[in-house]
């Protein structure tokens, strides 16, 4: 018996320097931890997107809407129904903006370049379906061409919305 315990005493005092080391060292350097990173705009993308078609989901008339909407030919009268849309349903449109403002914060925080929308119509359009509906699609550059980044402090083009960052 005494042997077994000298032999349980002297493993548990080689792996306790090992764990202490293990512990105070903390979780190796990612970049899990950048809330800009392309991992978390990624997810906050997903999960944003989730709830969207969670809510869209439990308002059937709202999902209707906003399918014909997204059917439309992009340009300004698609952006221009679902902006009418919004004005005569203030509750959906409060809804769906704090539901999207995860993305918000995202793209103040990170000072984003471009918007979200605009990120995703260029990936759209490099695999070759074309631009997103309410995205016109002169906002984004033809095939092949890098994406065009407006000088700081410009506005980009396509939707507007107030900056009330200082």
């Amino acid at each position: 018996m005494k042997t077994s315990r000298r032999l349980f005493a002297g493993l548990v005092a080689a792996a306790v320097p090992g764990v202490a080391f293990a512990v105070l060292a903390g979780p190796p350097a990612t970049g899990a931890n950048d809330p800009c990173a392309a991992s978390e705009v990624a997810r906050t993308i997903g999960s944003v997107s989730k709830s969207m078609g969670d809510y869209l989901d439990s308002h059937p008339a709202t999902n209707q809407t906003m399918t014909a909407m997204l059917q439309q030919q992009a340009g300004p009268q698609s952006v221009d129904s679902m902006k009418s849309y919004f004005a005569a349903n203030p509750k959906v449109a409060a809804d769906m903006a704090s539901i999207a403002q995860p993305l918000t914060n995202m793209s103040m925080q990170c000072k984003l370049p471009i918007s979200i929308p605009q990120a995703m119509g260029l990936m759209q359009q490099a695999d070759g379906a074309g631009a997103l509906p309410a995205l016109p699609p002169a906002a984004a550059p033809p095939l092949g061409a890098p994406p065009a980044v407006a000088a700081p402090g410009a506005p980009l083009g396509g939707l507007s919305r107030q900056n009330n960052v200082g």
